[in-house]
């Protein structure tokens, strides 16, 4: 990989990891019981990046992969709803 596919990723995991904390934010705030969010491509990087600090929040990450598995929706929401 080089640096212009490096710096690539890196914007798309910033990006993605931005997308699922604003998610993980509202359902600890009790602002939703759940929400989606929806086509993200770097999942499995997210997800580990985010996971610790929505855990402590008592948010709970569901990822749903699609058919192609190229993409999933993860589905955000508080512990014990599921």
């Amino acid at each position: 990989m080089n640096d212009t596919e490096s710096a690539a990723v890196r914007r798309t995991i910033d990006r993605e990891v931005e997308l699922l904390m604003s998610a993980v934010n509202l359902v600890a705030s009790g602002g939703a019981p759940s929400t989606m969010v929806v086509g993200l491509r770097l999942t499995d990087a997210v997800i580990e990046i985010v996971r610790p600090i929505a855990a402590e929040r008592g948010v709970v990450l569901e990822p749903l992969w699609g058919a192609d598995e190229d993409t999933a929706d993860v589905r955000v929401h508080r512990a014990g709803t599921g």
